[in-house]
């Protein structure tokens, strides 16, 4: 077997896989990437409007796929399923990973009023319970829900979708100076911004794919 490092990736959206992929080629160099892919996660849990049994099982099912192939780290690339990543840490040995948690702890150190925009609703509570989790209690956490985009995603237009959104993120930028981006697939339209006003937006890839660096040292 290769000594090459290697991760594994679990995605909830296709929308995610290329721009991940860019990413860990530039900041991980030398490191094997494995992308693994349920569609149907998500979309149950916005259709059912909760984490079910039914998604903790699948989502489950993932990692232990992803783990089959034993990699170094597995990566939830998926905010909705946090929390559920974070409950499945007692069931595996190998070192299970939010990618939005690097962005939440930078969001809270900034010590200013923070927005989280998302496209879909199942997104934005795990993402402000993990903001509120490092943030000051003092500091003003706010959302806003997208979720006409959330209904392109859906149908995996990525053009449209991101094009929506750069669209909605100017309201958001100009009502706080930190706005967190709370899906790695809207990473993507912070570069449709102004770029006076790229500063304030925080997403979840960079951040998180750059604190892997850790795990591979």
């Amino acid at each position: 077997m290769s000594n090459q490092p290697r991760l594994a990736i679990l995605h909830t959206t296709p929308v995610t896989i290329q721009s991940l992929t860019a990413l860990c080629s530039r900041l991980l160099p030398g490191v094997k990437v494995n992308h693994y892919l349920d569609d149907s996660i998500l979309q149950q849990i916005n259709v059912e409007g909760c984490i079910s049994a039914g998604v903790r099982y699948r989502f489950q099912s993932l990692i232990a796929l992803a783990a089959a192939s034993r990699p170094d780290v597995i990566l939830s690339a998926c905010s909705s399923v946090g929390g559920l990543l974070e409950e499945a840490r007692e069931l595996f040995s190998i070192p299970l990973v939010r990618i939005d948690e690097p962005m939440a702890r930078n969001a809270a150190a900034k010590k200013s009023n923070i927005v989280v925009c998302a496209t879909v609703k199942s997104t934005l509570e795990p993402t402000l319970a993990l903001i509120r989790r490092y943030a000051d209690p003092a500091i003003e956490v706010e959302s806003l829900l997208i979720a006409e985009a959330g209904k392109i995603l859906a149908t995996g237009d990525k053009e449209a979708y991101l094009s929506l959104i750069a669209s909605r993120l100017t309201e958001a930028a100009e009502k706080c100076e930190t706005v967190v981006l709370a899906q790695a697939s809207m990473a993507e339209a912070v570069q449709r911004m102004p770029e006076a006003l790229q500063a304030r937006f925080l997403t979840s890839p960079e951040a998180g794919v750059a604190a892997l660096a850790a795990h591979f040292a």
